[in-house]
């Protein structure tokens, strides 16, 4: 009862507080990282510019790795919210930001897409442990500047590697384990400068879990190499630049855990898992153990940077040359177990065994992705400062060009009744290549130290080519282009001298084509077309010793909106379809308070209303199939948009290298659908995590890392995803449902030694 009492307490003092994080917005950091010499500078927005956001130290995201999830970096971040499949954070994660899931959030590494082409998702599960190859993460809410890759519809994410330049030599070893058989292990080695010229690193890591959900396992491995080279010449004292080479491997095995379990399970089997279920001729249920997710995916990027200063006329000239070319190399698999399925539907045809006619079988399949995402990155920058007078002039050009070739394809690899079917037959095959290109220019201007301007235009092309036959065996063939122009604007004011008090307000437009599910699941006659975006924010910050506070309000308005709306397809899929208006109107809070050096106090929130406006649904009626019901419901709430987000964080160090950290997390109510039906529901839910970090300074060993996590410390009973399907059979309505209930109380401890 105290138990109950106490998170209670916790939630609404979170949502009376009204906000939280570890920063401030615009500086959600009170000690601002500056940027390394070889990161990708363009894509990352300086602290004066008119754009909300937040800001990863190395420092930070090494105290937050956790489980090696990603989710551990990402769920105290404003307006963000977190999940995944197997209930613990490791595996298959998502993320949605002020509402906005993660196929519009635009993510790139060192400036390098890392969304899919295709899909345009960012999947964390194929390079795990991530956190620890990042030496920097930068979050700019909302269409923030242009950078390379997909549209920014939530957000942009920048992951900065770490930098083999900047170490000296080193060997790190760790090791963690806890609950749900979790072990996790890395070791990483770096030589330091060699000749003020080369410096390179190494690390691997394995990550293993059985899950908080049945069978949800994870066998998790990931190799990161990088390597700086100097163009020095010593003799002549001159400096042609910096070589860099990065290699991100990841190799995935996880059993599928994406069915959720329905609502009236909730109470009684929360770590139930349907997927692998089958039935056997005798109608015993059994479970297929290998059905499975399988995929490696292998990053390689080459840069050349180029940094010169010179004084002329009374102005300093900084010229800064990014080069980048890179190929990502992806291939895998999932595999399932399939039982009872008409051979028609893997376009195989009867055939007679003994006095029989086989018409339907038992099978495995494995369905595979085989892709390569290869191209070149550029920008320019010349910052001109005037020595007499107090102004900046900065301007950038910028782009990429970037070909995704991606096959997919179905192989049978086991049948009840084969006949004569070859092993590993293949049912269907299609490609997809897709061109990419964008150019873009900025334009930051300070007439004075309190004001600065900024222009920011971007142009995107893109050139999609379908061909071949889809698992459902439908010829998907087609071919699209799109053109884009996104502009950009916005000012940024401080009110005193100290630059303590500042005002900021920026427009942005973003333009976003459909993804591949968009369009090969719609029928002709409902093609869905392009989303738009108009993006305002509008803010104050204020940054002072121990204190510092950003206030943000955004008003994000939609045309074209893609959004599941219940309609169907010719052969009964669900497809995603443009509604004419939506909008989300929200506030961001975030609080950094250290009144003394022993405390630490965040706090962060955000408050929105999230809108369809004349939303019509539609529900499939079986009695008149394939007609549907439909609903003229007005304005509606956009599914999956909670209203209220809340994150606490208090930071005790009570004795030096010692910190207790206590973080609590509060989300509203989120809709499944798009009808506002209080039915159908993601209930609110309070989670509160404790750590304790112990860093022991010796001589023999220079430094050592203990560790030790409870998280839901609280055990709350709580899902963070969730479906909805309805239907009308007799007249009356019906649905079907899965929810993805989360691990209750569970803990995590390791040591990291560094030599």
């Amino acid at each position: 009862m105290i138990k109950q009492h106490l998170t209670t307490f916790i939630c609404c003092t979170l949502t009376l507080l009204g906000s939280v994080e570890m920063a401030v917005a615009q500086k959600d950091s009170l000690n601002p990282v500056k940027l390394k010499p070889m990161e990708l500078h363009f894509v990352r927005p300086g602290n004066e510019l008119p754009f909300s956001g937040t800001e990863l130290d190395r420092e930070t995201i090494e105290e937050r790795q956790g489980n090696g999830s990603i989710n551990n970096l990402l769920e105290n971040i404003p307006s963000v919210v977190t999940t995944s499949d197997a209930g613990t954070g490791i595996g298959y994660t998502y993320m949605r930001i002020r509402g906005i899931d993660h196929t519009r959030i635009n993510a790139t590494i060192n400036g390098i897409e890392l969304n899919d082409a295709e899909s345009q998702g960012t999947w964390f599960v194929n390079l795990p442990d991530f956190a620890s190859h990042t030496g920097n993460l930068s979050i700019q809410r909302g269409v923030g500047t242009s950078s390379n890759g997909s549209a920014a519809f939530g957000a942009s994410m920048n992951f900065s590697t770490l930098e083999a330049g900047f170490l000296k030599p080193f060997l790190e070893i760790s090791s963690a384990a806890g609950s749900f058989y979790t072990f996790k292990n890395t070791i990483s080695i770096g030589t330091g400068p060699v000749n003020d010229r080369f410096s390179s690193s190494v690390s691997y890591s394995n990550i293993q879990s059985k899950g908080y959900i049945d069978r949800a396992t994870a066998n998790l491995n990931s190799l990161f190499f990088t390597a700086d080279y100097r163009l020095l010449n010593k003799k002549k004292n001159k400096n042609f630049g910096t070589l860099k080479f990065n290699l991100l491997y990841g190799k995935e095995i996880t059993g599928l855990a994406w069915d959720g379990i329905s609502s009236d399970m909730l109470e009684t089997d929360r770590t139930y898992n349907p997927c692998g279920e089958y039935y056997d001729a005798l109608g015993n249920l059994n479970y297929y153990d290998n059905e499975t997710d399988n995929y490696q995916q292998t990053h390689y990027q080459l840069f050349y940077q180029y940094r010169k200063a010179i004084d002329k006329n009374n102005r300093k000239h900084q010229y800064d040359l990014n080069i980048g070319m890179h190929l990502t190399r992806g291939i895998g698999y999932y595999e399932q177990y399939k039982d009872d399925k008409k051979l028609s539907e893997y376009d195989l045809s009867p055939f007679i065994l003994g006095t029989d006619t086989i018409k339907r079988s038992d099978l495995i399949t494995r369905k595979y992705l085989d892709n390569y995402f290869y191209g070149l990155t550029f920008n320019f920058s010349d910052e001109i400062k005037s020595k007499i007078k107090q102004r900046m002039l900065r301007w950038t050009v910028g782009g990429a060009v970037n070909r995704y070739d991606g096959g997919h394809y179905g192989t049978i690899i086991w049948m009840q009744y084969a006949g004569l079917v070859p092993a590993n037959a293949r049912w269907y095959n299609n490609t997809g290549n897709k061109i990419q290109s964008n150019l873009y220019g900025k334009l930051e201007f300070m007439p004075s130290p309190k004001w600065m301007l900024y222009a920011d235009a971007q142009y995107r092309f893109i050139d999609y080519q379908i061909d071949g036959m889809d698992d459902n065996l439908a010829d998907i063939t087609q071919h699209l282009t799109w053109n884009f122009f996104n502009p950009k604007i916005g000012i940024h004011y401080y009110l005193d001298n100290r630059k303590e008090h500042a005002l900021y307000f920026s427009f942005a437009q973003s333009h976003r084509e459909p993804t591949r599910s968009d369009i090969v699941d719609a029928p002709d006659a409902k093609k869905p077309v392009a989303e738009t975006l108009y993006d305002f924010e509008l803010g104050y910050s204020l940054q002072l010793n121990k204190f510092a506070f950003n206030a943000n309000g955004y008003f994000m308005y939609y045309d074209d909106q893609l959004v599941l709306t219940g309609e169907i397809n010719d052969v009964g899929d669900a497809i995603m379809a443009n509604v004419d208006k939506s909008y989300r109107l929200g506030l961001e809070l975030v609080t950094s308070y250290r009144p003394a050096k022993f405390f630490l106090w965040r706090i962060n929130g955000t408050f929105s209303i999230n809108k369809i406006l004349n939303y019509t649904h539609y529900v499939d009626d079986y009695d008149n199939w394939p007609e549907q019901v439909v609903l003229e419901l007005g304005t509606t709430d956009i599914s999956f948009s909670p209203n209220i987000l809340a994150s606490n964080e208090f930071v005790f160090t009570p004795v030096k290298n010692f910190d207790i950290t206590f973080a609590t997390k509060f989300v509203s109510k989120q809709y499944l659908d798009n009808t506002g039906d209080n039915k159908h529901l993601i209930n609110p839910y309070c989670v509160s995590n404790l750590g304790l970090s112990y860093k022991i300074i010796t001589l023999p060993i220079p430094e050592i890392n203990i560790f030790f996590q409870v998280n839901n410390i609280f055990n709350a009973k709580y899902e963070s995803n969730g479906w909805l399907y309805r239907y009308y059979e007799g007249g009356a309505e019906y649905y079907s449902d899965g929810y993805f209930p989360q691990a209750g109380i569970n803990f995590m401890g390791g040591v990291k030694i560094k030599l």
